[in-house]
């Protein structure tokens, strides 16, 4: 038996029924080609009746030649047969390799001109023995293939079913260059334990459908490329952890710097604001002494609002941003989640603290200089309402 041969019957069928392993139809007015291909699959022939509904065999079909016959053959008879897409999934699920093979829905087969499901579908079988090969576990239990994961703290079990439907929407591609990228001697391993870390996650809140897998296939590999990268910087987990650990240190160092010197700040510039307040006379006031002492007393603020409290900030701002900057740079990386946490913590305590004393001497230092300015104003109210006086009448004298 041919398998051409069949597929020449199984085209020409009209009102075709399929039931299980067997295909029964219509042939109208059988040529040559169709009773000599008919006698070559004598085998498979279950049923060929002629217009007046007399059984034949089909040895003799070349006696039914321009008439309408009805026939119904065994495709299970040919393994590499395929009525539909999913009965080609259904039969060879995690490897494909014949090289002879007809499925009629779509017309595919090697000669014709590569279809897109066929090319999802030989994507998707690299990515499953690459995700076999990569997992620490695999069990084919009744047929279906179960991959394991396993790192520490966390883990996937995977189940491997698809359907024409996730091909049809498939993001697999390219996948042979990919997994040429694992090949390579070198760092392997690692390569490994950052793909299986990005797997983990990319399931972390999604059902364990492997559909979801061929859909956002782009955003698995994007990370891991992120990570890669990242990794790649220090060539070795052991070097961007202890890069992390000391980059850690060095903003420790610098956010405690600035609360140094905020602490200097918060006790001198009360105590400078406080000496100013000491030297106003109070029992023989001197208006030229005490204006004098608020001028200066403005000043003074002015210098430290617009340069010394400027300054703080913007070493707080560069801290917060290096922080940030440094979290993207690892956030994809494994094996970094406790010193996340530590710049993290950093970020949103440590730093946000600093803020908050910044925002405090701001407000001290408002306070005391507005006191300051109605003391004078009190202690010289006199002065002030002559003053007035003596502008408002020249004023009304002049005009």
């Amino acid at each position: 038996m041919n398998l051409k041969d069949f597929i020449a019957i199984r085209k020409s069928l009209i009102q075709t029924t399929v039931e299980e392993s067997n295909i029964s139809g219509i042939i109208e007015n059988i040529q040559p080609h169709h009773t000599t291909a008919i006698e070559s699959l004598e085998e498979c022939i279950l049923d060929l009746k002629d217009e007046e509904g007399t059984a034949h065999i089909a040895a003799n079909a070349k006696e039914l030649e321009g008439q309408n016959i009805s026939i119904e053959l065994a495709h299970g008879e040919f393994p590499n047969y395929f009525e539909t897409f999913a009965d080609l999934i259904n039969k060879h699920p995690y490897s494909f390799d014949l090289l002879d093979y007809y499925v009629h829905e779509g017309n595919i087969s090697p000669d014709s001109t590569e279809d897109g499901l066929m090319s999802s579908y030989k994507s998707t079988l690299k990515l499953i023995e690459f995700l076999k090969d990569k997992s620490d576990y695999d069990s084919n239990t009744g047929g279906e293939l179960t991959l394991y994961f396993h790192m520490i703290g966390k883990s996937l079990i995977l189940p491997v079913k698809y359907s024409t439907d996730d091909l049809k929407t498939t993001k697999v591609d390219e996948i042979e260059v990919f997994v040429s990228s694992f090949s390579d001697g070198l760092h392997q391993d690692d390569r490994k334990n950052l793909f299986k870390h990005e797997l983990i996650d990319f399931y972390a809140k999604k059902n364990k459908k492997f559909g979801f897998l061929l859909k956002d296939w782009n955003v698995l590999n994007e990370n891991y490329l992120h990570s890669f990268d990242s990794y790649l910087e220090g060539f070795s987990f052991e070097k961007i952890k202890t890069s992390s650990l000391s980059y850690f240190q060095e903003m420790s160092d610098k956010i405690h710097e600035t609360i140094r010197k905020v602490s200097n700040y918060l006790f001198a510039i009360p105590i400078a604001f406080l000496f100013l307040v000491s030297r106003l006379d109070f029992e023989e006031p001197s208006a030229t002494k005490n204006f004098g002492l608020l001028f200066l007393g403005y000043l003074f603020f002015i210098l430290i609002w617009w340069i010394f409290f400027k300054n703080i900030k913007e070493s707080l701002d560069a801290v917060k941003k290096e922080i940030l900057r440094y979290e993207e740079k690892i956030k994809n990386v494994p094996d970094l989640e406790e010193i996340k946490g530590e710049l993290e913590n950093l970020r949103d305590k440590t730093l946000q603290n600093q803020y908050r004393k910044l925002i405090l001497l701001k407000v001290i230092s408002l306070t005391i200089i507005l006191t300051l300015t109605v003391i004078v104003l009190i202690v010289h109210k006199q002065e002030i309402f002559f003053t007035w006086e003596f502008i408002a009448t020249r004023f009304k004298n002049t005009y």
